[in-house]
């Protein structure tokens, strides 16, 4: 696990178990207070469950935050 204490991924499981993901088939990448992030190693899925709403995103891109994110308003310009 990369920086993700034993208490802390007790923790990001329970939420991906509550979101309805099998936790067992991924690994946590990071929990903070408000997402998990996790990677399925087979599949190569990369989750992130929102904690406040047990919302899924499959995609890291589709949050706004992310780093990732791509502004759709601009492909028209």
């Amino acid at each position: 696990m990369i920086g993700v204490s034993e208490g802390k991924d007790m923790e990001a499981r329970a939420f991906l178990e509550l979101a309805g993901i099998d936790s067992s088939k991924y690994r946590i990448q990071s929990n903070n207070s408000t997402y998990v992030h996790a990677i399925n190693e087979e599949t190569k899925e990369f989750v992130i469950v929102e904690k406040a709403t047990l919302e899924v995103v499959k995609s890291p891109g589709a949050l706004a935050e992310h780093p990732g994110h791509k502004n759709n308003n601009t492909d028209s310009l």
